[in-house]
């Protein structure tokens, strides 16, 4: 028979007991500022290690089974371009790239800095909000698509 018993609530903000060792939770903003930080750091490794890169990875499977680029194709290339100030080269393999490459930038940089300074500057979006801006990218990524097939044509 129990005599005492404790409860403990746990959420992504709560400390774990003395005595108790485990990992604690990261925070969503946490998760979001190291991607950003490694899709940064990637977009300007990556001309450097473009060749492990290829040896590695099997490429798209969209354009090798449709010889059609995919909705994505040509992002990394496009993220490494923008990186490094070749702005024409981004353009040119992806329409979002260099856009896109600001946008994470921005919010990585603004990440940190609520972090440091423990206030908010980004907003935090409801989940209605998060589906109509998916919906809204993927659309993007559409029209992208076909302007760079009609533009640029299906090898870039």
């Amino acid at each position: 028979m129990l005599d005492e018993v404790d409860i403990v609530c746990v959420s992504p903000q709560a400390t774990l007991p003395m005595g108790n060792s485990g990992p604690k939770a990261l925070r969503r903003e946490d998760e979001l500022m190291g991607a950003g930080f490694l899709i940064l750091a990637g977009s300007l490794l990556y001309p450097y290690l473009k060749g492990i890169v290829d040896s590695v990875t099997p490429g798209c499977l969209f354009h090798r089974l449709t010889g059609l680029p995919c909705l994505l194709c040509g992002m990394t290339r496009s993220f490494a371009a923008t990186a490094h100030g070749r702005w024409e080269e981004a353009f040119r393999m992806h329409l979002l790239g260099p856009p896109l490459f600001i946008l994470v930038a921005a919010s990585t940089a603004l990440l940190a800095l609520e972090r440091a300074s423990s206030r908010r500057f980004l907003p935090r979006p409801g989940r209605a909000s998060l589906r109509k801006a998916a919906w809204a990218f993927l659309f993007l990524l559409a029209v992208a698509w076909i302007l760079r097939l009609v533009f640029f044509g299906v090898n870039v």
